[in-house]
Parts: structure tokens; sequence; C-alpha cells
């Protein structure tokens, strides 16, 4: 399983973005066997022309988090979406 690269043109104005880290396997048959993490939540921010922005974000037992990155300045907008502690689905939520 390779990382894609998925990018999205979005306007220069003041937006809500729905930003999700979540564990993928390759073989999707696998996620009923190990541990899925998820976090999501909402970011406001208003992007800046010529910026390019990424999403940047850790999953794991003890804290989980996303986030949205300039590119070019390493700035974080607006702020992490976090959960301290385990942010593991149930069987029943993968």
């Amino acid at each position: 399983m390779e990382p894609r690269v998925i990018e999205r043109n979005v306007p220069t104005v003041a937006g809500t973005f729905t930003i999700v880290g979540r564990t993928h396997y390759a073989a999707p048959i696998l996620e009923l066997a190990e541990k899925v993490y998820r976090v999501s939540g909402d970011v406001r921010f208003t992007p800046q022309a010529d910026h390019r922005y990424i999403l940047r974000g850790s999953l794991d037992e003890t804290h989980s988090a996303v986030w949205i990155e300039d590119m070019g300045t390493g700035e974080i907008v607006d702020r992490k979406i976090e959960v301290d502690g385990s942010s593991a689905l149930g069987f029943f939520q993968k």
C-alpha cells in the first residue's frame, strides 16, 4: 500500500473544513483483527492565494491528532484536533 497525494483547489474565502485521520490497511479484512484509530473535527481558516496546505497527523494508543499546515511556513492553521488516550474504534464502528 502506497501513500497517495490528493489535491483539491479551494476558494480563498473563510471556511470550515472537516478533517479526518484514520488507520487503513492494505487488506481491509485486517481491520477486523487489528486496531483502527480515528480522529476528526472541524477547523476554520481562510486559505491564502498561491499557498499550499497539507494535512498532517499521528494516530496511536495514547494520543491522536490531525491538523492542517501551511506547507511553506509549517505553521498550523487554526488548531489541532486531538484525542488524549486511545482513539481506537470499537468492533462495530470499523
